[in-house]
């Protein structure tokens, strides 16, 4: 039995058909969007689609950066001090009318910081984002037009604009990313997706720290980051089943390129963070009769004799074995009627169980390893995981450590999915199947990413994904 979650399907779908094609593989991936406007891109048909049509979308570019030293342009006239105001009606029309500049970081090295924008060919909607403050200076080059400012901040405090007369500047509650490859960064083109209706991003300066001058000029690149999709997937070489748990211990069938039934499924997945609201790892029997699952910091092992909505009973461990505490992953060999546990924090351990004979077979230490899923490779006996560093290991049947691969360069969009040095990488979980691994990301219930990941030629694609 491949790796145990599952979730309630969620809306209707329409779908627009997109041909997707590699070397090795033709195939076609379906961009499907459900009732609430949400996305998502997977191998089978929408769910309640009708017939499809082709679209191709396309990518967006970035500025290429510059290792020439910037001085500051000659002297002009002082730009007025505009005051930051709400969106206007004709504001949601901006990303439309415009090509899209964001200057984005964490702090700055100037109490002014000046953008200098040299771009003639369409209007210029500037958006500006940081974590700290300062007085940002919009210089124009001669010929480039400025649609309009959009200051982002992310509390009560804002930074103030020096921009040319008429240009409307408008404050608002945006994130700052001061990289595309980030959490961050996404949230910031649904916000301007969805508030100025922003499709892709031209041109991009991001740092940690920026600049006193910031140039922002062409030649401006491809970088699917740049767009509201993002990296999109692509027709997997191999495919295969596997089965995911919903909070309420459903199982569903799943596939490396999406829900088989090609319906969406939003808020209810088990898998990633353990929270109080998703519930942490559980495995069910096939056919739903009996099942055990971690509750509390994942610390108490309970055994649902009847399934889900039947009595309980907890379990506890014998005192020669190490405290289970953050349990982060289950896996059930039900053939062989063996229970396993991996457990992160500290040294962090893998425990077996006998549910046949309801005894406990032992525990191996993870050498630190923070694991946060654990899936039965059926076909070998053997299990697999995933830690926080994008590492996969595997294990042989008695829970002995037999190899570590890492992942993290080879995962197509792994940055975009969390907010690197300053969250850890803790929602992803696997699905086995012989070679092929499924490397799952949960956020907040919801299946985000899946990529397929060969274990024979080290090669991964991503073949599933959600925009939200």
């Amino acid at each position: 039995m491949g790796i145990n979650l599952l979730a309630r399907a969620f809306g209707s779908a329409c779908a627009l058909y997109l041909l997707l094609g590699t070397a090795h593989a033709q195939g076609s991936v379906y961009r499907c969007t459900n009732t609430e406007g949400k996305v998502s891109y997977q191998a089978q048909p929408c769910a309640g689609a009708g017939t499809a049509q082709g679209k191709e979308i396309p990518l967006s570019t970035r500025t290429r950066p510059s290792n020439t030293e910037v001085r500051a342009q000659p002297s002009r006239p002082e730009p007025r001090v505009l005051e930051p105001q709400r969106t206007k009606p004709e504001g949601k029309r901006w990303g439309a009318e415009a090509d899209v500049i964001v200057v984005s970081g964490y702090e700055f090295s100037s109490s002014v910081t000046q953008v200098h924008i040299t771009h003639s060919a369409r209007p210029v909607l500037l958006v500006l984002t940081s974590y700290h403050q300062t007085e940002w200076k919009v210089l124009p080059a001669p010929g480039t037009r400025i649609k309009a400012v959009v200051v982002g901040t992310s509390d009560e405090r804002h930074s103030s604009v020096k921009a040319p007369p008429q240009v409307p500047v408008v404050v608002d509650e945006l994130p700052y990313a001061y990289e595309t490859g980030n959490i961050k960064f996404r949230e910031l083109m649904s916000l301007l997706n969805a508030r100025y209706g922003v499709e892709r991003v031209l041109g991009y300066r991001g740092g940690y720290k920026l600049p006193e001058v910031v140039p922002v000029s062409g030649p401006f690149v491809p970088d699917p980051n740049l767009t509201l999709d993002g990296v999109r997937p692509e027709v997997p070489r191999v495919r295969f089943s596997f089965d995911l748990i919903s909070v309420d211990g459903r199982r569903l069938a799943w596939t490396n390129t999406g829900p088989k039934d090609g319906k969406r499924y939003t808020g209810v997945v088990r898998g990633g963070t353990m929270s109080s609201l998703r519930g942490g790892p559980a495995a069910v029997r096939e056919d739903g009769s009996e099942a055990y699952y971690l509750e509390g910091n994942g610390g108490t092992l309970v055994w649902a004799p009847k399934g889900f909505t039947g009595p309980t009973q907890k379990m506890t461990l014998p005192a020669n074995l190490p405290e289970l505490s953050w349990g982060s992953g289950m896996a059930w060999n039900t053939r062989k009627e063996v229970l396993a546990i991996v457990s992160f924090g500290g040294e962090g351990y893998f425990y077996r169980y006998d549910t046949r004979n309801r005894q406990w077979l032992g525990a191996r230490s993870l050498q630190n390893r923070d694991l946060h899923g654990l899936a039965l490779n059926a076909e070998t006996g053997g299990y697999v995981a995933i830690s926080e560093r994008a590492e996969l290991v595997m294990f042989n049947e008695r829970g002995e450590m037999e190899e570590v691969q890492p992942l993290e360069k080879l995962l197509p969009d792994l940055d975009s999915t969390y907010d690197k040095g300053n969250s850890r990488l803790n929602s992803l979980t696997v699905a086995a199947n012989g070679n092929a691994v499924a490397v799952i990301n949960v956020r907040n219930g919801t299946v985000t990413h899946i990529w397929t990941y060969e274990q024979g030629s080290r090669k991964a694609q991503l073949t599933y994904k959600v925009v939200e």
